[in-house]
């Protein structure tokens, strides 16, 4: 797995998880910016390793 990809991961579940606290203190708008820009991230990280696993970038069976 590239590190790119690995970092648009993290900032996924990051953004998702801080959103998702946001959202549960009171600041709901924010927080739902926040869980969507996460998934948003997430999506983007998920493409990326289809297609590295496509390209045959990532052999995962051994």
């Amino acid at each position: 797995m590239n590190a790119l990809t690995l970092l648009i991961a993290i900032l996924g579940l990051t953004g998702f998880a801080g959103g998702a606290v946001l959202s549960a203190v009171g600041q709901k708008e924010m927080g739902v910016v926040l869980m969507g820009l996460g998934l948003v991230f997430q999506v983007i990280s998920l493409v990326r390793i289809r297609r590295a696993k496509n390209k045959g970038g990532s052999n995962a069976r051994g």
